[in-house]
């Protein structure tokens, strides 16, 4: 597809404009065909596969390049149609006729390692170890937890004989000459966006034949499918479920959300996904996971050894997706100049940068605070305790700001330039008060957090559960959400 936003103007207009391209393409006569196959072949309903198209189309635009990736040109179309019948044989070769393995009440799907079956465990352990299925592609899982009802599934990799087989002759009868005759009338690759749907109907399909369940989970917001959701309903379950794992940027990440149930920070934190194509039944406001399982779960009594703490972000690893606008490395790396002045202005206070466990080096931060007594902490250890052993915390766009300011840590964005795209417009009021745009309002407000002796009344927020719902019991929230859920049928 052939665009390309202003990086000049203003993101909110870019993002309203890329979202309303995207859903122009997927409305356009020449698509019938396509959801006439997907309809006939594969019983998928045409709003099913529209959304799962929009979102494969979404989640190829590169911000920093302005232009969506250059797979979804015309020229990639035959590397493509090799991938996708590439992946068919692949799903051949493994194929196996499968059986029903089992009913449970939950089903988590998506578990990628030990600490993200940690962060459920509370909940799994709610619903009784013994009902519940966690689906993993880790084997250290599996190791780690062997009284547990765990699977290792591999992608396409033993799914259900009849299913494969099927798609392998729809697919090469007629399938891929479809695609390849709508990629030249469209001028572009269209097996990038439907490479993704065949497979994930193989894969899911072969899933829940193999396990029932009333309900399904999983973490990332931004991983939720529409077919995989149309699919487990079909198989009989009764809710697709989801957390909220992050603030909800004004980005492609966060379009097309698709879940019954969305378990969101706080009433008001999941907004934004409506406004961006989200197809989401319920939101239900349930606080946040995380801060259970890292805060809440064992609790420290810490002393407050440090002002001020800078959250990271983990942008080293996301440039791509975070520099969406000409500014943007101005206004980010303008936050750390703030947090630099401040020091040399307030040299008695010490002031602190947390980054997140995973985040990459930053040579560009490393010479900003070079020599300027601002500490940068170890990249492990737990931010949350740190952020409570803190006086008062400032972040670009972390989720943590939406959590401690709910929790009684006063907690201000640094907005440099004023058009962060994780502070969207559409969340003016929410941060009320704590969204600052210039470094004399942040000095102020932080001056006047660390000069007050009872820095918990300090700030004071009227909409708190707004931000993050109080998360001491996110799980137990959880389930009995569902439960309700399930007794009114």
């Amino acid at each position: 597809m052939q665009y390309s936003h202003n990086r000049d103007a203003v993101f909110t207009k870019s993002s309203d404009e890329l979202y309303t391209l995207i859903n122009i393409f997927s409305e356009q006569d020449l698509l019938t065909a396509l959801y006439d196959y997907f309809q006939k072949r594969y019983s998928l309903p045409q709003g099913v596969v529209k959304q799962g198209i929009k979102r494969s189309i979404a989640s190829s635009y590169i911000y920093r390049k302005a232009s969506f990736s250059k797979e979804l040109s015309l020229g990639w179309i035959l590397v493509s149609m090799l991938k996708h019948l590439g992946a068919l044989f692949y799903a051949f070769i493994h194929c196996r006729k499968l059986i029903n393995k089992g009913c449970y009440k939950l089903i988590v799907d998506g578990i990628a390692s030990v600490i993200e079956f940690e962060r459920f465990k509370e909940l799994i352990d709610l619903f009784g170890k013994e009902n519940v299925l966690i689906i993993t592609t880790s084997e250290a899982v599996i190791a780690r937890y062997p009284s547990y009802n765990i699977e290792a599934v591999s992608r396409l990799k033993h799914c259900d004989i009849h299913q494969v087989l099927r798609s392998l002759l729809y697919e090469c009868m007629s399938g891929i000459w479809l695609y390849i005759s709508l990629s030249i009338k469209l001028r572009m690759n269209l097996f990038y966006a439907v490479t993704p749907l065949v497979m994930s109907y193989i894969h899911h399909t072969s899933l829940f034949m193999m396990f029932k369940a009333d309900f399904i989970i999983q973490e990332r917001h931004y991983g939720t499918n529409s077919i995989k959701n149309y699919l487990f309903k079909k198989s009989g379950g009764c809710y697709s479920t989801t957390i909220q794992k992050n603030i909800l940027q004004m980005d492609t990440m966060n379009y097309y959300i698709d879940t019954d149930i969305l378990f969101s920070l706080g009433n008001r934190t999941a907004d934004l996904a409506f406004e961006y194509g989200g197809r989401i039944g319920r939101v239900i406001p349930v606080g946040s996971m995380f801060m259970e399982y890292y805060w809440f779960k064992n609790p420290a009594n810490v002393e407050k050894k440090i002002d001020v703490v800078m959250l990271g972000i983990n942008v080293m690893n996301a440039y791509e997706r975070l520099d969406s606008y000409s500014k943007f490395m101005d206004d980010y790396y303008e936050s750390i100049r703030w947090l630099v002045r401040f020091k040399k202005e307030n040299p008695s206070y010490r002031v602190v940068i947390k980054h997140h466990a995973s985040a990459g080096r930053d040579e560009i931060e490393e010479k900003i605070i070079s020599g300027s007594g601002v500490e940068m902490l170890a990249r492990v250890g737990n931010s949350y305790e740190i952020a409570f052993g803190s006086r008062c915390a400032v972040t670009y766009g972390s989720t943590m700001g939406y959590e401690l300011n709910a929790h009684g840590v006063p907690t201000f964005f640094l907005d440099p330039g004023y058009r962060c795209t994780i502070l969207t417009d559409g969340n003016e009021q929410l941060l009320k008060g704590l969204r600052v745009a210039s470094y004399e309002a942040f000095s102020d407000m932080v001056l006047n957090v660390l000069n007050n002796s009872d820095t918990g009344k300090t700030l004071s927020l009227n909409n708190s559960d707004d931000l993050c719902l109080n998360s001491a019991e996110v799980s137990r929230r959880i389930y009995s959400a569902l439960m309700q859920q399930a007794d009114q049928g």
